[in-house]
């Protein structure tokens, strides 16, 4: 009966370390959401500025400025999504590491360590991308409000 228990008891603690990754790729998910709608976006409004300039209404050195600034902020999204999708293989592959490791009661922690660091270091590079990304935005942001300013300085 003890040797029941115990195996019950080793199942279970296993069980709990290869939840624990898990939540790190539920969080990725949720953030790799947040990337793609805001590519998808992004990539919406580069389309239409694109088909703004390739008629000749539309050319405009402002409206290549635009263009230039998306494509910035797509390669940017688009590192994020990659970084983050990577995190989310690597995280998959040390839970798998774990179960597979206790089915034949050897984990090899080496293999653990360099999954699970893959996953947070690229996770990490994903926050990095996202953050230049958003700092792009926020920098176009401010540069159109001072031309709207400007813009109603000179109405008046």
């Amino acid at each position: 009966m003890e040797h029941v228990t115990s195996q019950v008891s080793e199942v279970a603690y296993v069980i709990q370390t290869a939840l624990t990754p898990v939540f790190l790729l539920a969080g990725t998910a949720g953030f790799l959401n947040v990337f793609s709608t805001r590519l998808g976006r992004v990539s919406d409004r580069l389309n239409e500025i694109t088909d703004l300039v390739r008629t000749s209404e539309g050319f405009s050195e402002r409206r290549m400025a635009q263009l230039s600034y998306l494509r910035r902020r797509t390669l940017a999204l688009e590192a994020s999504v990659v970084l983050a999708t990577a995190s989310g293989l690597c995280t998959c592959l040390a839970t798998l590491g774990l179960l597979g490791g206790a089915i034949r009661s050897e984990i090899r922690e080496y293999t653990l360590f360099w999954f699970f660091g893959g996953a947070v270091i690229t996770l990490f590079g994903a926050f990095l991308t996202f953050l230049f990304e958003m700092m792009t935005a926020a920098r176009s942001l401010l540069r159109q409000i001072a031309e709207d300013q400007e813009i109603v300085k000179k109405q008046m």
